[in-house]
């Protein structure tokens, strides 16, 4: 279900990726005629002011009244309850009676709503364009797609904050673009939830998704190495460069035999990558496919999952591999708003049964979108799967947890993902209860980024 848009960029020596600038990226454009796209549209004036540039920082003392709030990293629920933002942190949870409100602070009311933290998502593409199910891009769409990957994708950064997405994870996007792009982030150029990047995807010549989707096998996009030696270089060049990546993906993908046949990474090779980022305190996560995928990944020592694969597991799970996945505690990304509309009503149903049994047994389930897959769209698409989490036996709130605080430990990071002092004031308020109806995420009303307001409505 996974997919990789490759842009095409500069390589630095011995295969290590060149440290991108928006000018390289910009002069890769205008060889492919994207800079008088720009001009057209009304020229570098209009180009700037539409980048969706970030606000000033939060400054001062917010406090934030009325609403309920989803304390801590269980997200327990406290009425009566006053949050304390000071200078874009949370700096104090507490009675409202209790609560000493410093002088000149501002004061949101949020009666009627539900406060949590800021949503996260495991598993996006930013450089995908956003169609519907079963839509191609024609190519009146290009120029429009052209213009927003030259403005790193405001459309797709605005989407997520719309939705209470504070923070996102890409498994799958061009390394110098990304990169980038999350420097602009980290440093307040850019508005937008804070980026979590895997860079280019470990992948084999016959794989996912070169035979899939097309990428070329000198993409920027993945990586293929062809033996242990040389698996380990990348990785080192990866996690030690000028722009490290926060953690790597494999596939793992033997494909269909009924439709497409794929080569997975020979298991030597794929132990080689995992050691090798390990070594270097980044995670790995697996794209799988099959049992014997899963058993592969799993006995190579991954840190996570992406899918859960009907082709895998539909028909039930085998007692080693599920006891393997709660023992190591591997991070579940299910991406179940994916399958949704591949598979039968039916076969989703037993789909999210055999999800149901992770959760029975104690497994680590996160929440992913795998947005912009085409009909998952970004920040909605987070919506429909934590619903899905919560119907396939989570409940609504072990599936919010595994939407914040759960999602952040995968990440390896306290600073985000609950509410809680010493957190990122990254909040949204729904209206609504969404521990009584989970489709209460919704209805999002106010949305704060380290403090600052990015959304009201």
């Amino acid at each position: 279900m996974d997919e990789d848009h490759p842009i095409a960029t500069e390589r630095g020596s011995a295969g290590k990726p060149a440290r991108p600038t928006r000018r390289r990226f910009l002069r890769g454009l205008l060889a492919v005629g994207g800079l008088g796209l720009i001009s057209a549209a009304g020229g570098i004036t209009h180009y700037l002011a539409t980048l969706y540039g970030a606000g000033e920082p939060q400054r001062g003392h917010l406090v934030l009244t009325g609403a309920r709030v989803l304390a801590g990293e269980g997200l327990e629920p406290r009425g009566g309850t006053a949050v304390l933002v000071s200078d874009g942190m949370i700096a104090e949870v507490a009675d409202e009676d209790d609560l000493v409100i410093p002088e000149g602070a501002e004061v949101v009311d949020l009666s009627g709503h539900t406060l949590l933290p800021g949503l996260i998502d495991l598993h996006v593409h930013m450089g995908f364009p956003q169609l519907e199910r079963g839509e191609e891009m024609g190519p009146a769409q290009m120029p429009g797609y052209v213009y927003d990957i030259a403005r790193y994708a405001p459309s797709a950064r605005r989407a997520f904050l719309d939705h209470g997405v504070t923070t996102v994870r890409s498994l799958g996007d061009e390394y110098a673009w990304v990169m980038e792009m999350r420097r602009m982030l980290q440093e307040g150029e850019l508005e937008g939830p804070r980026l979590f990047a895997a860079g280019p995807t470990f992948t084999t010549p016959g794989g996912h998704p070169i035979v899939t989707f097309g990428v070329e096998k000198d993409s920027d996009t993945v990586r293929i190495p062809a033996t242990p030696e040389e698996a380990r270089r990348i990785v080192r060049a990866l996690a030690t460069g000028d722009d490290p990546v926060d953690l790597i993906k494999v596939v793992q993908e033997r494909g269909d035999p009924a439709r497409l046949q794929m080569d997975p990474i020979p298991t030597e090779v794929l132990a080689a990558i995992v050691t090798e980022a390990h070594e270097h305190g980044r995670t790995v996560t697996a794209h799988w496919g099959t049992q014997e995928d899963l058993a592969e990944v799993l006995a190579a020592g991954v840190d996570g999952v992406e899918h859960l694969e009907a082709r895998g597991v539909l028909e039930g799970w085998p007692d080693d591999l599920l006891a393997l996945l709660v023992e190591r505690g591997v991070a579940v990304a299910p991406t179940l708003a994916v399958t949704e509309a591949a598979i039968s009503p039916e076969k989703h149903e037993r789909l999210r049964e055999r999800l149901g049994e992770v959760h029975a047994a104690g497994g680590r389930i996160v929440a992913s979108s795998d947005a912009a897959i085409p009909g998952v769209p970004f920040g909605g698409g987070l919506h429909r799967e934590v619903e899905l989490l919560a119907d396939s036996g989570l409940g609504p709130r072990a599936a919010l947890v595994a939407a914040t605080s759960e999602a952040a430990k995968v990440l390896g990071t306290d600073e985000i993902g609950a509410i809680a002092p010493g957190r990122a004031a990254d909040l949204v308020a729904v209206r609504g209860d969404p521990l009584e109806n989970i489709e209460r995420i919704r209805d999002v009303s106010t949305v704060f980024r380290d403090g600052r307001l990015v959304v009201e409505r």
